[in-house]
């Protein structure tokens, strides 16, 4: 009973300081909607649902077609054991549950293939549905019958979920963080760096070696190394630092990945790179610095490339990487992210957003010739998106769907940063 009474207390004391700051109550609000209907029991993180199936697709287990399942899941667990590194009492042991389930649903994610070091995008209960366009499915491997998982997983995903979720809960679960990238590390040594689905095909954007993309792709590059850098880290095995060191040295992919991460022609970019660059750098710097690699002169050097490259964006979660990785935020930094996390909207639904129209336009379009503001737009008004940090902060195309609901997990990776910076 004494323990029932204290946990009932520390539960009032939360609730009455996130009463007191509005970004605490704006974070609990966007934590409560993300469990309620974002969160899956095995941990996957649903970040796009459909609020008139999602009840019945909890229940079912017939969750969402989506293909970015493991970068919100990883990036989640990830964001929620830096999280709990940083704070006390109640709210770690908050974060610490996020992180948990979290690495449940990476765990299923690696598993349910039956491929070592293979995910899937998504994965679900009941039959393998009919391939549709570029969509590859596949049954669940051994001890994951009954379930369907979707193929064709790109770098992309191991970049912004698996190293960010294994890189920053190392300390705090490192047995499911070793067995992780342990997986991965040997799935790319068994395929030569490459991502392979059961049918035989390489997955569309599944080289992580040194010669993805004609040797110009280098975020892929740099999350090869990365996977082969940590799991060298947590385990003995010598193939993996003999494979780490020859990718640093011989082929060069840090030195030359850091310096191809991203390309803007006249404004003309794709931010999700970026998103990338951050996350993974988030994940290289500490791990260069922790084992003394001599990666991490080229990895601070990438660090000033890319922020330079997006600092006219005012992009609240680089922003505060940055000032994680370099040890300080100075006062205008918070200031101004703080204010915007103040603006940041209070819910994700597809809704419309008045007042885009009047907005002076660039005469270049963005990539795929969507138009673009001449400055950023304010956050309140910018059109809802899967993750604000991933997207334009200049666009102001949009497509209203009502029914339509995204996870709040931008704010809360931006918010609980903020905090710990002592914003």
């Amino acid at each position: 009973m004494r323990g029932a009474g204290l946990l009932a207390a520390l539960a009032l004391l939360t609730a009455g300081s996130a009463a007191a700051d509005p970004l605490a109550a704006k974070a609990q609000r966007f934590r409560e909607a993300m469990y309620a209907r974002h969160v899956s029991p095995e941990g996957l993180l649903l970040y796009r649902v459909d609020l008139r199936r999602i009840e019945e697709q909890l229940a079912s287990g017939a969750y969402p077609d989506s293909a970015d399942v493991p970068t919100f899941t990883g990036l989640w667990a990830g964001s929620a054991c830096a999280r709990a590194a940083s704070t006390r009492g109640a709210e770690r042991e908050r974060a610490l549950e996020d992180a948990r389930r979290a690495l449940d649903g990476m765990e299923l994610l690696m598993r349910v293939t039956g491929v070592e070091g293979l995910m899937a995008r998504c994965a679900r209960r009941g039959p393998v549905p009919e391939p549709t366009g570029k969509r590859r499915w596949f049954p669940g491997g051994p001890g994951h019958q009954g379930w369907a998982w979707r193929g064709d997983v790109s770098h992309d995903q191991y970049a912004n979920g698996l190293l960010p979720a294994v890189g920053l809960c190392r300390e705090l679960f490192p047995e499911r963080a070793r067995a992780l990238i342990l997986a991965a590390a040997r799935g790319l040594l068994a395929r030569e760096m490459r991502l392979v689905d059961p049918d035989g095909r390489r997955t569309r954007y599944g080289d992580l070696g040194p010669r993805s993309g004609w040797g110009f792709n280098g975020i892929a590059m740099l999350a090869g190394w990365g996977i082969m850098a940590l799991a060298a880290e947590l385990d003995g095995d010598p193939r993996l630092a003999s494979a780490r060191d020859e990718l640093r040295d011989r082929h060069r992919v840090v030195s030359r990945g850091v310096r191809r991460t991203n390309l803007r022609v006249l404004g003309v970019t794709n931010h999700s790179n970026d998103l990338m660059t951050f996350d993974l750098l988030r994940v290289l710097i500490p791990l260069a610095r922790r084992t003394g690699d001599v990666a991490l002169e080229d990895l601070m050097d990438g660090l000033d490339r890319v922020a330079r490259r997006v600092r006219g964006d005012h992009n609240a979660y680089f922003a505060l990487v940055e000032c994680e990785l370099r040890g300080a935020c100075d006062p205008a930094t918070l200031e101004w992210v703080g204010q915007m996390l103040r603006a940041f909207p209070d819910g994700k639904r597809k809704l419309p957003r008045p007042g885009l129209e009047e907005l002076p336009r660039r005469w270049l379009p963005g990539r795929k010739w969507k138009p673009l503001a001449r400055d950023p737009v304010p956050i309140e008004m910018r059109p809802v998106v899967s993750f604000e940090w991933k997207s334009s902060p200049y666009r102001v195309a949009q497509r209203v769907a009502p029914d339509t609901e995204y996870t709040g997990l931008d704010f809360l990776v931006a918010w609980w940063l903020f905090e710990a910076l002592g914003g």
